[in-house]
């Protein structure tokens, strides 16, 4: 008898688990419709709307999680994985900025450069640092010519330059800026440079930009060493006597200004003074492609029951709308449904 009672509890026991297992492993079950209505058709795979019409998602199998994926820009589920961006996805990636000239005479001072190979500097040995800006294979950012070479009198004036950083996707760039006076019969110009920054935009809707201030400008004054009289009274930053790779924020001859790298300069020698040479240069920069995956928006969880969903298509064009689906408890997931409809909104 006890053999008996404990071969019928074994088979009740066995029995309740086989229940539990068949529960917790229960394959996750959603099907989705459109309810045809006023401007909006469906014909069990496409739907039809005209745009700014609500379309309403009716659902049956009751998972316990659902994602929408809208397929609009952001909220596609192609690219719910994608972390970088080819450079066919970049509808921007560029360097703006504008400079004028002011005082004396412009021409042939400045020269702007770009590299995606250069070390960087170590700000801490002038001797290699200044050698190795000197030397360095640089590609001109912007043709000598094309920068100012007359001088202005107004920021209104000044010459915009919009530079396309496409082809350099994927890496980093060291900027560098070159001013050399080449004759002091004149006043050496006072070149302004304004509004510095990289604009990325990508097609899924995000984009980024860069100000001046995160290039990591830094100095390298070529003539640090001779003690030009009209140089005298600067007060370098960050350190005060750091003459080589010190930058100033007043008016100093010859030496770069970067109290505010919305507009920094370097200012103007009087005619018959020293000639001026100093660089800046950035630290390396990086033009990553880099983006965040396209996000789903949670319309279930859990707790909730939902029999429809509602959304609104703003804009004229052809999307993939795509549901996400998901059994799951403490023990067990049930596994993951797609389910997707073309949405073609119409005028």
């Amino acid at each position: 008898m006890k053999r008996y009672k404990l071969a019928i509890l074994a088979g009740v026991m066995g029995a309740f688990v086989a229940s539990c297992n068949k529960e917790l492993k229960e394959d996750t079950k959603l099907h989705v419709s459109v309810a045809a209505e006023e401007n909006v058709g469906f014909d069990g795979k496409t739907v039809t709307v005209k745009k700014g019409t609500p379309v309403t998602f009716n659902f049956s199998g009751d998972p316990d999680f659902i994602t929408f994926f809208s397929g609009e820009t952001g909220y596609e589920y192609a690219h719910k994985d994608r972390t970088e961006m080819t450079e066919a996805d970049v509808l921007k990636c560029n360097l703006t900025f504008s400079i004028w000239a002011q005082n004396g005479k412009a021409e042939n001072i400045l020269s702007m450069y770009i590299a995606d190979s250069f070390p960087g500097i170590a700000k801490n040995n002038f001797e290699a640092d200044s050698t190795l800006v000197e030397k360095f294979a640089w590609s001109e950012l912007i043709p000598k010519h094309q920068l100012p070479q007359k001088v202005v009198n107004s920021a209104d004036k000044a010459t915009p330059y919009d530079i396309d950083l496409k082809p350099y996707l994927g890496k980093k760039i060291t900027l560098a800026i070159c001013y050399k006076g080449v004759s002091n019969t004149d006043p050496q110009s006072r070149f302004n440079f304004l509004d510095m920054q990289i604009e990325k935009a990508f097609n899924n809707g995000q984009s980024e930009t860069k100000p001046a201030n995160s290039f990591g400008f830094t100095p390298v004054n070529m003539d640090n060493k001779k003690n030009f009289k009209d140089q005298e009274k600067a007060s370098y930053k960050p350190k005060k006597e750091n003459k080589e790779y010190g930058y100033v924020t007043n008016n100093i001859a010859g030496i770069w200004n970067l109290a505010n790298l919305t507009k920094f300069f370097i200012h103007s020698s009087n005619k018959g003074t020293d000639l001026k040479y100093s660089w800046l240069v950035s630290d390396p920069i990086s033009i990553d492609n880099l983006c965040n995956p396209d996000m789903g928006v949670g319309i279930k969880n859990i707790t909730q029951s939902l029999t429809s969903y509602t959304h609104t298509y703003k804009e004229v064009g052809t999307y993939t709308a795509t549901f996400v689906a998901n059994n799951a408890n403490y023990l067990h997931h049930g596994g993951e449904v797609v389910r997707e409809l073309t949405i073609h909104v119409t005028e």
